[in-house]
């Protein structure tokens, strides 16, 4: 089973807001180091260029959180009780 399939079994009960808040001024590199170390992808840029979090589908393993530290994420915290990620395995 390719690891695309596995994450594919996962559900998620998305919150009403977003659990992870970017600073107010980030770098371009520290962007970009959201973006590559994310296993999730949730750090992308938009056609015109703005950065952006797609919190819906994180899988809070808290990459961002230990890589970027508090000095590029203004908030991290678990999802809602009853929101977030439910892992299924096999």
């Amino acid at each position: 089973m390719s690891v695309n399939e596995s994450l594919a079994r996962n559900s998620y009960a998305a919150a009403g807001q977003s659990h992870i808040v970017l600073a107010e001024n980030i770098s371009e590199a520290q962007f970009a180091l959201l973006e590559k170390v994310c296993p999730a992808g949730l750090f992308q840029r938009n056609a015109a260029g703005v950065a952006m979090i797609n919190y819906r589908g994180c899988l809070e393993c808290g990459c961002c959180r230990v890589i970027a530290g508090s000095s590029t994420l203004k908030q991290w915290r678990y999802p809602a009780s009853g929101c977030g990620i439910a892992l299924r395995f096999g």
